[in-house]
């Protein structure tokens, strides 16, 4: 059966996103066409933005350059509208991994809709909103550490949390929650694993010694086993009572959410474990509450937040 020329270039970049080099002759012969028009095929796909680049000599041939072409897709009006605001949720990032690369998916959409879909997302976008709360941070080393995490490499970052400091780790992968990105790494000096904020990492370059290593398992390696996970070790029980308030406030916090026991009344009670680490945030985070939350356990950070009431207490005595 012969194929007509639109299903052949289909074809054809499929054939060329699977190959790291070929030359012009294989082509022909697995597409059951002549040298000729083989040349014309590829010179088409070429003008239509497939990045290819030919190499002469005895052993040259052809490549794609930078990333793979996707074949033409086609879309439902309902499939085309999800893409459109997936990609458009990504907006109120200040950075991504791929910001250049959004900017143009929506322009692709946009460009080769009809008429009447174009109007059906124009109408959408005034009646759905996926928001994010919008930060404005600057990432430097987004790229950098998520590289880093794919490549399985050692690097040296500047970090600035409460201070400054220098350390190498060894990223496993990087992630986004409420807006805000986070990296998290196998840590040089701490010599376990850490999350670092990545706004607060202000220099990122490979390591001088690319030695640090650290045993992945299985379960580390895919990054949705522990993202917003609390480590299972060094963990203390976490007792709060809430009012109503409390609870719905509670509610909206991703690491809380799951562990709040409601009572018929509205108020309810956290009982779950969290890592010493945390405590000093959680302090910060349950006085914020004042009334609306009462922390039972642990006495740690009980006397954190009695630390700090009475600091905040000095500072506004008259």
């Amino acid at each position: 059966m012969k194929v007509n020329k639109a299903q052949r270039l289909i074809q054809l970049i499929m054939l060329v996103n699977e190959r790291r080099k070929f030359t012009i002759q294989e082509l022909a012969d697995e597409c059951g066409v002549s040298r000729r028009t083989m040349i014309r095929d590829l010179t088409e796909l070429s003008e239509l933005g497939v990045p290819l680049y030919s190499q002469p000599g005895a052993h040259g041939g052809y490549r794609v350059l930078r990333e793979k072409v996707l074949p033409p897709i086609s879309f439902t009006e309902h499939e085309a509208m999800a893409l459109f605001f997936a990609c458009q949720s990504l907006q109120n990032y200040k950075s991504l991994p791929f910001d250049d690369e959004v900017n143009t998916a929506l322009q692709k959409f946009m460009h080769y809709m009809t008429a009447d879909r174009k109007a059906a997302i124009q109408r959408m976008q005034e009646r759905l909103v996926f928001w994010i709360p919008p930060h404005d941070l600057d990432l430097p080393c987004l790229i950098d550490l998520l590289e880093a995490a794919l490549e399985q490499q050692t690097v040296h970052i500047v970090y600035e949390a409460k201070e400054r400091s220098e350390r190498d780790i060894l990223p496993l992968g990087v992630y986004t929650v409420n807006g805000l990105w986070y990296c998290r790494a196998y840590c040089g000096v701490a010599k376990d694993m850490r999350v670092f904020r990545v706004d607060r990492v202000k220099t990122c370059q490979p390591a001088a010694d690319n030695n640090l290593t650290y045993n992945i398992t299985s379960e580390e390696a895919n990054i949705r086993h522990w993202v917003m996970q609390m480590e299972d070790r060094d963990l203390v029980e976490l007792v709060v009572e809430l009012t109503p308030e409390g609870v719905r406030r509670c509610q909206s916090e991703i690491w809380l959410s799951q562990s709040i026991e409601v009572h018929e009344d509205g108020s309810g009670i956290i009982d779950t474990h969290i890592s010493e680490s945390y405590l000093n945030w959680a302090a910060h985070f349950f006085l914020g509450f004042g009334l609306e939350a009462h922390v039972r356990q642990p006495a740690a950070l009980r006397g954190q937040i009695g630390r700090l009431l009475q600091e905040l207490s000095n500072q506004y005595r008259s």
